[in-house]
């Protein structure tokens, strides 16, 4: 069977504050659609294998945090392909960049894939939640996983609670502050400050702009 090919990024390529040690940053999208227009000589298809373990390359995740009408979040226990975070909470759903979200654009193929996340793990037909609006980057370094993944992280408003896949078996809907009574992965209690205005440090919000 041939390997699982994913989108990678030169981490040279990627502006230095936008990958910080820990921390969220609110960013607008047409900033990072600007940055992403220019970089496509910085991106690459690249076996997930040898991704996996080299973190000169950043692999960009579209995580998708779920909102019901109540302003609730979808929040539930990680399991799947990435055995390094089992056990722990996450408000995120999404998931590596593939050849089969190619698109005109790495913009475009970044919302592809997002797109496709929905369906494949929350059983969405076409048009019933998008991803939108655009919050801002997630990043750390502190451990194996962080040092080769780059999160994009967005809101999607959901019209009613969806049907999730059976890998969100535990999923729970809850208020942002009971998620973050959860042992959450480090990326959900970034986007989690993200989804509140603040970027952990603290810093003042962004305007956030919607998928184009």
């Amino acid at each position: 069977m041939r390997e699982q090919e994913i989108l990678v990024f030169d981490r040279e390529a990627v502006p230095t504050a936008w990958l910080p040690e820990e921390a969220a940053l609110p960013l607008p999208w047409p900033e990072l659609t600007a940055w992403l227009t220019g970089a496509v000589s910085a991106g690459r298809w690249m076996g997930r294998e040898q991704a996996e373990a080299d973190p000169r390359w950043k692999q960009p995740i579209p995580y998708l945090v779920l909102r019901d009408p109540t302003g609730a979040v979808a929040a539930y226990r990680r399991s799947g392909s990435e055995g390094r975070l089992h056990g722990l909470w996450s408000v995120g759903v999404g998931g590596h960049v593939e050849r089969c979200d190619e698109a005109g654009s790495l913009a475009g193929t970044l919302l592809a894939c997002a797109r496709r996340e929905l369906a494949e793990e929350l059983h969405l037909a076409a048009g019933a939640a998008e991803p939108g609006p655009f919050l801002g980057l997630v990043n750390e370094e502190l451990t194996e996983v962080g040092r080769v993944h780059w999160g994009l992280v967005f809101e999607v408003r959901c019209g009613e609670r969806p049907r999730p896949a059976a890998e969100l078996r535990d999923l729970r809907w809850l208020p942002p502050a009971e998620a973050l009574a959860l042992p959450l992965e480090r990326w959900s209690r970034l986007a989690l400050a993200l989804l509140e205005g603040r970027d952990g440090r603290p810093a003042e919000r962004s305007r956030a702009a919607e998928w184009g």
